[in-house]
């Protein structure tokens, strides 16, 4: 039996059909396609290489099936949303991005399957470079770090001028791109897609956007799973360990907690999430005119291209940290103009930018602008320069609703901070929403989807084993948090029945951590009733 090509890893494909289209897109020059490399994957697609006799190489993207984040249908909707957003942005700025020469978005073709057949991205990732060390090879210094924010600040103002009067995704129809559908993370990861009350879009105002996204993430928490967040129970961090050991005992007392009762899955973490949710609403409502200032002499046109996912895998660098491509516009959308007005997430999106790193940006952006247009026009694109340093409560919220975090409440709690003016405290509301007929009912409604009796039992086996001092710290911990009667009547509750709400933060997991590091030391056992 003759050996499958490596090639074929993702899905069958006609290597000749391949190497035909490409020779026949560059007048007949012949290419090749080596059936033996391995194609390389990320979440969503595979790539292969393909060689022209001149040197010149070009890719070959495709979806893979199965994906558990979204749809197949999803999917071939993402390829054809990008093809034609690099286009489009090809063909109206000078950001650096692949060229694509030809693509289908079903299986129906020579090939048969749906792919991009592009330009490979010039020079290599930023990712090793920026996360080097320095131990194993040279670390980038800060004068490195701050040339890549200022061509990024650059970038980010091209793309606020590629504008569009809906939100939405970038389609091809009939040689012309038009607004369709919002294929924003937001309302796609996790399975968002097959959710079926959800707006879509394209969206006429901004608040017609920002609601369809809280639209999703309530759907969301409701119903799908949660996967590892709790919102009254953030992951610990590493970064708030010295020591890696003590970072994983935690995580390690964290999984035990999470898992009696389901609380992940369980309704009352679900009814956290609805709440803080909801309040969203109120959040963006307060926030959303303070920036009303900056924009008041946008026209119709206010919903610009955002790329959602500018990280160092997606950043392609020359030896002298030069941007040669920006790649993967997967997602890409246009969306309303301030949500665009964030610093790049850098190492990864969802990392908060350093602080040092903020006027690089800024000036990039700056920079830009006062290269590109008349001394008349330069004030108003001052003011948008002025609201990247002002707009972090932005930069929460899209982490908070995509759920793009492994401590929500942390995200909820800044933003809160940073924007309500109610002058309540967070817990405070949490509290008197908690013991509201409104979500007291909703969380008695969601009781129907909490795990069965048995499902629970064995993801508390599951975790614990047959550790027993784990199994009882998780116990009382449960038991002190009253976890389960947080939306029962004050009447009903016990030891916390006018105190605030039960957080399980890093101040109790290093507690706990130290309590057992002194018990064993003492010789005294393992029970932390005794430091308490």
């Amino acid at each position: 039996m003759q050996k499958r090509a490596t090639i074929f890893q993702y899905a069958d494909f006609d290597i000749d059909a391949l190497c035909q289209l490409a020779s026949d897109l560059r007048g007949g020059q012949s290419c090749s396609c080596d059936p033996c490399q391995i194609p390389k994957s990320g979440s969503f697609n595979w790539v292969v290489n393909v060689s022209f006799d001149d040197g010149v190489e070009w890719v070959l993207r495709s979806p893979r099936k199965g994906d558990e984040i979204v749809s197949d249908d999803t999917n071939l909707s993402l390829l054809a949303s990008e093809a034609a957003t690099l286009k489009y942005i090809k063909a109206h700025s000078n950001i650096p991005v692949p060229e694509v020469f030809a693509y289908q978005d079903s299986e129906d073709n020579d090939l048969g399957i749906p792919y991009i057949l592009m330009s490979k991205a010039a020079g290599s990732a930023l990712q090793p470079a920026w996360l080097s060390s320095g131990s194993t090879g040279s670390c980038m210094t800060q004068e490195q770090r701050t040339k890549i924010l200022f061509q990024l600040g650059a970038i980010t103002w091209q793309l606020s001028r590629l504008r569009f009067c809906q939100a939405g995704s970038l389609f091809e129809e009939s040689n012309e791109i038009k607004v369709k559908t919002c294929l924003s993370r937001g309302l796609l990861v996790e399975k968002r897609d097959i959710l079926e009350d959800v707006p879509r879009g394209p969206f006429d105002t901004d608040t017609d956007y920002y609601e369809a996204h809280i639209s999703a993430f309530l759907e969301h928490v409701k119903y799908l799973p949660l996967a590892h967040h709790c919102f009254f129970a953030p992951i610990p961090a590493r970064s708030e360990y010295d020591d890696q050991t003590d970072h994983l005992a935690a995580v390690d007392l964290w999984n035990n907690f999470v898992a009696i009762k389901s609380k992940i899955d369980g309704s009352h973490n679900k009814t956290d999430y609805v709440i803080a949710g909801e309040a969203l609403l109120s959040l963006l409502a307060e926030w959303t005119p303070r920036l009303s200032g900056y924009f008041a002499n946008e026209d119709k046109y206010r919903f610009v291209l955002h790329h959602p996912d500018l990280s160092v895998d997606n950043i392609y660098v020359d030896e002298d940290f030069n941007i040669t491509c920006v790649i993967d516009w997967a997602f890409c959308s246009a969306i309303p103009l301030p949500m665009l007005l964030v610093p790049p997430g850098l190492p990864q999106a969802r990392d908060e930018l350093d602080e040092s790193l903020l006027p690089a940006f800024e000036d990039g952006f700056r920079h830009a602008l006062e290269g590109n247009l008349p001394e008349e026009a330069l004030d108003a694109e001052y003011r948008l320069s002025w609201v990247v340093s002002r707009n972090r409560p932005m930069w929460l919220f899209a982490r908070f609703i995509n759920l793009d975090s492994e401590a929500d409440y942390y995200l909820f709690k800044a933003l809160w901070d940073a924007v309500a003016t109610c002058n309540q405290d967070m817990l405070d509301f949490f509290r008197s929403m908690q013991a509201s007929d409104k979500y007291r009912l909703l969380q008695a409604e969601l009781v129907d989807e909490d795990p069965a009796a048995e499902e629970m039992a064995r993801k508390e086996r599951r975790s614990h084993g047959n550790d027993v001092r784990a199994l009882a710290i998780s116990r009382k911990l449960t038991m002190v948090s009253e976890w389960a009667s947080r939306y029962t009547p004050a009447c009903d509750r016990g030891i916390r029945s006018n105190g605030s709400v039960f957080v399980a933060d890093k101040k109790l997991w290093k507690w706990i951590g130290c309590c057992l590091k002194s018990s064993v030391a003492d010789g005294k056992g393992s029970d932390v009733d005794s430091h308490r």
